[in-house]
């Protein structure tokens, strides 16, 4: 079978996949926006063909050089439970960063409900509460987690299964003639 003509379409299907929008955000959880924030984890997925120890090959996806598990994309693929003793919160340097990137992210005040400024002050403050809130109370994906999508998104890709068929008639028919 040929993996190198499958590896490249399964990239794209797990790019799009990051991409879709199925998140509700807003005032009345009207609004939909996607999973991306800055693309680096979008822009960094790859697929690629690696073997066992006997020479099976198989298709990893990978970030950053490395395979999902190793990886932040790993707490987009799987809830966070909330800690016991509540103590431990989440990496509040990756908040912070998250809450600079995502250029729809708004810092309101509890107050006065207005809207502040993204400074330093506020983005760190925000980060800490948000940071808190993970450790307190865990987190949900929901509706779905971007793998779990785009599993189904490859199993009912025609251009995948019409590859697959090929290199079955064509196993089978070398089987034959070896008859």
């Amino acid at each position: 079978m040929n993996l190198e003509a499958i590896a490249p379409i399964i990239e794209d299907i797990v790019k799009q996949s990051l991409s879709d929008k199925v998140y509700l955000y807003g005032r009345f959880q009207k609004s939909l926006t996607s999973r991306v924030a800055t693309g680096n984890l979008k822009n960094s997925i790859k697929a690629v063909i690696v073997k066992d120890r006997d020479g099976v090959q198989a298709i990893q996806l990978q970030a950053f050089g490395q395979p999902l598990s190793n990886t932040y994309a790993y707490w987009l693929a799987n809830d966070r439970k909330p800690n016991s003793s509540g103590s431990k919160f989440a990496n509040i340097g990756a908040i912070q960063q998250w809450i600079k990137d995502k250029k729809s992210f708004r810092i309101r005040d509890y107050k006065t409900g207005r809207f502040l400024p993204k400074n330093e002050k506020n983005i760190k403050s925000t980060a800490f509460v948000v940071a808190r809130s993970i450790g307190r109370f865990g987190y949900q994906n929901k509706p779905k987690n971007f793998v779990e999508v785009s599993y189904d998104k490859i199993l009912n890709n025609t251009q995948i299964i019409d590859l697959i068929a090929e290199a079955g008639i064509d196993d089978l028919l070398n089987a034959l003639e070896g008859l």
